[in-house]
């Protein structure tokens, strides 16, 4: 059973709803623009299972203030003839808030993902992940997280995303809280946003460039990050 959207009017209400409805909150806006790069690799084992996972490096300016290290690693099964994707991973974060010094919290997560396509057009790829997270927060409670992310990329030199294309990459990613207590204070359900724009490159089976701008909205701020990614066919 292959898993489908039928019509293209919904995906894209629900990309652009999903990307625009929390822009209407009054954040605190910053002009400091920060820089995420992210390495992603998958490993296929055989035609059902594979490894992924990725590691990431944040700072809150470009170059400078860090934010985030991430390092996380996942199994993945996609049953035959079935065009559904399951993993289970664990991730360690450690990190730091805007402008603490060097003050750092760990993290330990565990996440269940599901991804699926949507098949609407030939012209470009639609793709949906959602996402469950059991958060392990240094001298906080447990919490767990809801998030689902729309990406949506379309090719401009070539009929489909083939080797040596260039695309438009979009994406945008809601996530929401299962808890509001933390143990030291207290989150709203909504705990951010994530929207993206910016160009990839195709080079071959096993390498893709990806770089863009992304907004990033909380209930307190608004603020921008550019992203380098370079994802890797192992």
């Amino acid at each position: 059973m292959v898993l489908k959207i039928c019509s293209i009017k919904f995906n894209y209400v629900l990309f652009f709803f999903i990307t625009s409805c929390f822009f209407c909150q009054s954040q605190t806006g910053t002009s400091v623009t920060g820089l995420w790069t992210q390495y992603m690799y998958k490993k296929a084992l055989n035609n059902d299972w594979a490894v992924a996972g990725d590691f990431q490096y944040r700072t809150y300016e470009v170059g400078k203030d860090f934010q985030q290290f991430i390092a996380r690693a996942a199994v993945s099964y996609r049953p035959a003839k079935i065009a559904i994707e399951f993993q289970a991973g664990y991730g360690y974060f450690t990190g730091q808030s805007f402008s603490a010094g060097d003050s750092t919290t760990s993290e330990h997560r565990i996440h269940q993902d599901l991804w699926f396509a949507s098949n609407v057009s030939n012209r470009f790829e639609l793709k949906h992940r959602l996402r469950i997270e059991e958060r392990f927060i240094e001298n906080q409670d447990f919490r767990s997280r809801w998030r689902y992310t729309l990406f949506f990329n379309v090719p401009l030199n070539n009929k489909t995303i083939i080797d040596h294309t260039l695309y438009a990459a979009l994406w945008n990613e809601i996530f929401i809280n299962g808890q509001t207590d933390t143990g030291i204070g207290t989150v709203e359900y909504f705990d951010r946003n994530w929207a993206f724009a910016g160009l990839g490159y195709k080079l071959n089976s096993a390498i893709k460039f990806q770089a863009g701008y992304m907004r990033e909205v909380t209930p307190a701020i608004s603020k921008g990050q550019l992203i380098l990614t370079v994802f890797h066919s192992l």
